[in-house]
């Protein structure tokens, strides 16, 4: 499993209960802060898959791939593929992590709504 795809979940399972709070509201404000951070981390980690690679930047890579040595357009193409697969893993993560903490809040809501009504 990817180390980044780890963090975000094992981050998910422990801000979780941090989001239960006495106002619905102010639970819900909580998901939607950590989704933001939690997007934003993303974004910064697509932004490394497109940085290039070492061999990239070698000089005797350049000259091997004007040998015909490097992977070809098809090898690019297979890694852009993963790139964007590991971007749509992040950004799931992400809103799978703000679907658990909003509906941790859900309960809560409904407690207060089912306390009131009984009064």
């Amino acid at each position: 499993m990817n180390r980044s795809a780890l963090f975000l979940v094992l981050f998910g399972l422990i801000a979780t209960p941090l989001a239960h709070a006495d106002e619905p509201s102010v639970c819900k404000s909580v998901c939607t802060s950590e989704k933001e951070q939690c997007t934003v981390r993303a974004r910064k980690l697509t932004e490394l898959d497109k940085l290039p690679t070492p061999e990239e930047k070698n000089p005797f890579a350049q000259t091997a791939e004007r040998a015909g040595q490097l992977p070809s357009v098809s090898g690019h193409a297979t890694e852009r593929l993963a790139a964007q697969r590991r971007n749509r893993e992040r950004t799931d993560a992400c809103d799978a992590t703000y679907k658990r903490c909003t509906n941790s809040c859900a309960p809560i809501a409904l407690g207060t709504e089912h306390a009131a009504a009984v009064n």
